[in-house]
């Protein structure tokens, strides 16, 4: 992508060059690989199971949204910063698994996250590389994000971090950033944001169907709030 488009912010992140989606996702051109966190497929049924009435259409619109998100940016490889699936479910993992058939050219890579309740294997057998965390030109992209003080990357505060990185910065999600923006007298909106700090940058969820973790505008460097198909800089 040479300039933006509705939606979009490039940024530069530690010498490389970022596209911010308001899709919730992040494309890194010079790799032709699109980033994302959170999706938590199957959470929906997890709901449904306990007798909480979530319309069952969820997992779908999220892997509709991720084909749009592949047809815009045409990727050719694809990488999910954790909590790809948030509870097992046979229905849902039958629709990710035709969703993979469907991409089946695509390189896929799964960064473990908190809420992976299937086996590496599984996931493997549908042609995803699975791992603990990824290095990429000076880049830790991991599931949760190191603590978020202004201060270089160290790679040990992740338990699945190696002690010794040439990494500067990491790329995460786990968090579900939002942001509260003020409104006139007690009006007050909450939006999922990219949040850009001085050595990391943390993915919003992909997925619809989670919360939200309030930052403020004194703690990143920078925020992007996404208000459907805008994306907002803040500060």
């Amino acid at each position: 992508m040479d300039k933006e488009v509705k939606g979009t912010k490039i940024i530069q992140f530690h010498g490389e060059e970022f596209v911010l989606s308001s899709d919730r996702v992040l494309y890194y051109p010079s790799e032709h690989t699109l980033i994302l966190s959170d999706i938590h497929l199957g959470k929906a049924g997890h709901f449904r199971k306990n007798g909480i009435p979530v319309p069952i259409q969820i997992n779908q619109d999220n892997l509709d949204r991720l084909n749009s998100c592949i047809q815009k940016f045409n990727p050719k490889k694809l990488i999910f910063l954790g909590d790809l699936f948030h509870s097992e479910s046979n229905s849902e993992w039958d629709d990710f698994r035709d969703w993979r058939s469907g991409h089946s050219a695509r390189s896929m890579t799964l960064v473990l996250g908190n809420h992976e309740l299937y086996s590496a294997q599984k996931y493997e057998g549908l042609g995803l590389e699975v791992v603990n965390w990824l290095d990429i030109n000076g880049l830790r992209l991991q599931h949760e994000p190191e603590n978020t003080q202004s201060r270089p990357f160290n790679g040990n505060s992740n338990p699945a971090s190696i002690s010794e990185s040439s990494a500067s910065a990491s790329i995460s999600g786990h968090l579900h950033p939002g942001v509260k923006l003020a409104g006139k007298g007690r009006q007050s909106l909450i939006l999922p944001c990219f949040a850009h700090y001085l050595h990391q940058l943390i993915l919003p969820a992909f997925g619809t169907f989670t919360g939200l973790h309030l930052i403020t505008l004194k703690e990143a460097e920078q925020l992007y709030a996404i208000a459907e198909d805008e994306l907002i800089a803040l500060k």
